[in-house]
């Protein structure tokens, strides 16, 4: 599945604070959702995510820095 993955947010205790631009757009394949626990991943080029901290709903979840929406495009 392809996805488009958009940091809609920079989190208030974000534990490296502006490493990444609010905006900044990934866009790639991904082999599963984004999961409690673990970085999420997308494209073959490997661009990840910090670990993630918390699902807030179908398509937008909490990392240790920011908060991330994707959708499907592909």
């Amino acid at each position: 599945m392809e996805i488009e993955l958009k940091k809609i947010e920079e989190r208030g205790d974000a534990k490296n604070p502006n490493n990444i631009e609010v905006g900044h757009v990934e866009r790639g394949e991904i082999r599963s959702k984004p999961t409690v626990g673990e970085r999420f991943w997308v494209g073959v080029k490997g661009w990840k995510t910090s670990t993630v901290q918390e699902i807030i709903d179908e398509r937008t979840f909490k990392t240790c820095n920011s908060v991330y929406r994707w959708r499907i495009v592909g």
